[in-house]
């Protein structure tokens, strides 16, 4: 099922599906995966995006997601804001999140500008150097916690056995900065135009130095890397069986809802006026993505294919489909946001391209003809024995996407 209104597109799983029965199938698996893909595209006069997202070998589907390109009609209306949420043991609190989460920050951004105006005249469409980060980042955190603190409450008199969690990756996008604000372990990279991964988040684990004392101040213990031996993230949105200790704050919890936001500036310009690497694309995506690639795998597949296609989509629907052959279990979800100096399309691209692919094909059936009982071939032989011959060819290794390799087709 997908909801669409006010510039939204979320990946909602069907309202059928019981709270019990996906607390009980949580960490199970399908017999084969669900391969079909969600997508959704858009564009504004300063970014375009791409979103992608597939169920995968997990018995429910739990992400969510937010896409919005006009943040308001009024102070941010030059803002766009994107989200990807992971649900965990039930999709409720991930499709909260991307429903709801976005209008407490534009509500506690918004008192945060009144706050400042002393008098003075309304200021319309803000813009990021206006404001002060330090007050910018306890607005956030304030629209984080009162989000979780209406969600619990919704929560306890509509689904009070629902025990489902979310982490979120989303990001604040402006002319001049992009704001990262993260909860959990989905992660963000922000890709220069030459493939340099200019900023990553950092993953809420447990294990960390920093949330395991977090954890342990709140009478929790850390076993086999999980918040005392079940959950897998330190920081989330509900897990409110986690957040219980009223004599804590919020980011006091066994599981803070507290998120870590990170700025970075557009396209700066050195002390001699130079420009550094332009800021080309933006990766949401969660751990099922991450399980199986690295951050400059990612960033150099990614930007290696938008050379050869401007399709942001098809693009996500490649990097879902390899990731399930490199063996990720769950769900994978992302959002490709691009931004005028990320790479176009060339045809010296799409010819190095299309000379591969034709070279595989023609590979792939020479292989297959050549096999006298073609009924006991399996796909999977087959293309082993493509890769083993094609790869002694230093032509064809040298036309393989970067960050993708053999495994990307």
């Amino acid at each position: 099922m997908v909801h669409r209104s006010f510039q939204h597109n979320y990946s909602l799983p069907s309202e059928n599906v019981s709270v019990t029965e996906n607390i009980k199938s949580m960490g199970q698996f399908l017999d084969k995966p669900k391969t079909e893909k969600h997508n959704s595209r858009g564009k504004n006069d300063d970014i375009r995006y791409g979103l992608g997202s597939m169920q995968g070998w997990r018995v429910d589907m739990e992400d969510a997601h937010a896409t919005i390109l006009k943040l308001d009609d009024n102070y941010w209306s030059h803002w766009s804001y994107f989200g990807v949420f992971d649900g965990h043991a039930g999709f409720r609190t991930a499709t909260k999140a991307a429903e709801k989460l976005h209008l407490h920050i534009v509500s506690s951004l918004n008192t945060l500008v009144q706050d400042n105006l002393n008098g003075k005249s309304p200021l319309v469409n803000i813009i990021s150097s206006q404001l002060d980060f330090n007050k910018f980042e306890m607005a956030i955190k304030d629209a984080y916690f009162k989000f979780d603190n209406e969600w619990r409450e919704e929560n306890r008199i509509n689904n009070p056995d629902d025990k489902s969690g979310s982490t979120a990756i989303s990001c604040l996008i402006d002319t001049e900065r992009v704001f990262f604000l993260n909860v959990g372990d989905s992660r963000a990279i922000l890709v220069s135009n030459e493939g340099r991964v200019l900023l990553a988040t950092k993953d809420h684990k447990p294990s960390d130095q920093i949330e395991r004392q977090r954890i342990q101040e709140a009478g929790g213990t850390v076993l086999i890397q999980r918040v005392n031996g079940s959950l897998a993230v330190s920081r989330a949105l509900g897990d409110f069986e986690y957040k219980n200790n009223s004599n804590r704050r919020p980011d006091q919890q066994l599981v803070s809802p507290e998120p870590e936001v990170t700025c970075h500036t557009r396209n700066l310009t050195t002390d001699s006026g130079k420009q550094e690497e332009q800021t080309a694309l933006i990766v949401l995506a969660c751990d099922g993505i991450w399980d199986v690639m690295t951050n400059e795998e990612l960033a150099a597949y990614v930007l290696g294919r938008m050379h050869v296609t401007n399709d942001l989509n098809e693009i996500c629907n490649s990097v879902l489909d390899m990731c399930l052959y490199k063996g990720s279990k769950d769900n994978m979800s992302l959002i490709i946001i691009a931004f005028k100096g990320a790479p176009i399309p060339s045809p010296e691209w799409k010819t190095k391209d299309e000379t591969l692919n034709n070279e595989i094909r023609k590979k792939t059936l020479e292989i297959y003809n050549r096999n006298p009982n073609k009924t006991t071939l399996d796909s999977n032989t087959i293309w082993q024995q493509v890769v083993t011959s094609l790869n002694e060819q230093p032509s064809i290794r040298e036309a393989l996407p970067v960050g993708g390799g053999f495994i990307s087709k």
